[in-house]
């Protein structure tokens, strides 16, 4: 028996990496509604990447914290006449399993990795490491956080943080789409894979608009980064998955939906019971 037979779920990513949700959600049974909140695009000015580019050969180590920095920085570099192949030496850290399966299919070797997928993880992890005096090139997008590169510069080490891709609003008449879909009550499920993704699925309705939508459909977010986003907006997610990737999102939202309907049966059993 599917675990999401008969829901529509919201997948909010980009056009181009949504695909994969879609399917995974009709392996199990449900109904993708495609609707990307983000775009994510080339960073219009690329020339401090370039410039790095250039001296690729002064930097010790890369760090990668999405798929999107691996493969934007990976065209940028074939753009400029180079290729992997100046990076097999390097030290490479990364975030997240897809992360490091973007560096992989390039031919690179992950350094480390932490078991939970965030950049704090990743500081934690290599606390404990003799960096001073290293020089690391962080391929970034333009919403990215500082934590890891300042805490890396903390513990003695140089690091160039240069933007190789953006994330931006699609389309007003795209979302103004989205926004009639939803106001249809259309949506069983919404997930969300990245803070701008809610964030820019929230600036579309009024606060009781949201309330009614949030209200009546199961959340789901991809990993406490997105979570505590919502969170910060005064709602709360009904699935977290433990994992940032979206088969382990997909198994957090089943989960809860067995439960639900666990619940129901027993509260219906409960009441045909009654005199």
């Amino acid at each position: 028996m599917s675990d999401l037979r008969g829901k529509s779920v919201l997948i909010t990513r980009s056009s181009g990496q949504s695909d994969s949700l879609a399917e995974l959600v009709r392996r199990r049974g449900g109904i993708p509604l495609i609707f990307p909140t983000i775009e994510i695009v080339d960073s219009p000015s690329g020339e401090l990447s370039d410039r790095a580019i250039g001296a690729l050969h002064m930097y010790d180590g890369l760090i990668f914290t999405s798929a999107n920095g691996v493969e934007f920085f990976m065209k940028r570099l074939k753009a400029a006449g180079g290729n992997a192949e100046a990076m097999r030496s390097k030290l490479v850290y990364v975030v997240g399993e897809k992360t490091a399966e973007a560096v992989r299919n390039h031919g690179l070797t992950v350094t480390l990795m932490p078991d939970k997928f965030t950049a704090m993880e990743l500081a934690k992890l290599i606390d404990h490491r003799d960096l001073t005096g290293k020089t690391f090139l962080f391929p970034r997008g333009n919403l990215g956080k500082d934590i890891l590169q300042d805490t890396l510069r903390l513990m003695g080490a140089n690091v160039d943080a240069v933007v190789v891709y953006e994330t931006r609003k699609p389309p007003d008449e795209q979302l103004r789409e989205l926004r009639a879909t939803l106001l249809a009550g259309k949506a069983d499920v919404l997930t969300f894979t990245s803070p701008s993704t809610f964030s820019n699925f929230a600036e579309l309705f009024s606060k009781e608009e949201l309330d009614r939508l949030l209200g009546g459909a199961l959340i789901a977010a991809i990993g406490p980064v997105t979570a505590n986003a919502i969170e910060a907006a005064g709602f709360e997610a009904d699935c977290v998955s433990q994992a940032s990737t979206v088969e382990s999102l997909i198994d957090a939202i089943c989960e809860k939906l067995t439960v639900q309907r666990t619940d129901d049966a027993v509260n219906t059993t409960t009441v045909r019971g009654r005199r």
